[in-house]
């Protein structure tokens, strides 16, 4: 499957993952927005970070 786990970097670089099965990313003014496999969604606030294909991490930052 191609699903992947999105996560928000925080201080000293700790990854807290906020989604699992994420198949849908959307960043649209200052927000980012994830779907995952089920159809439910989150808003986030920030942009994406890095993206880890062979992975499956989103990683997405906030200011």
């Amino acid at each position: 499957m191609c699903e992947s786990a999105a996560f928000v970097l925080g201080k000293n670089n700790e990854l807290t993952r906020v989604m699992e099965n994420v198949v849908n990313v959307n960043p649209v003014n200052g927000k980012v927005y994830l779907t995952d496999l089920l159809g439910e969604e989150k808003i986030l606030d920030g942009y994406i970070k890095e993206i880890k294909l062979m992975d499956h991490k989103i990683i997405l930052a906030q200011d």
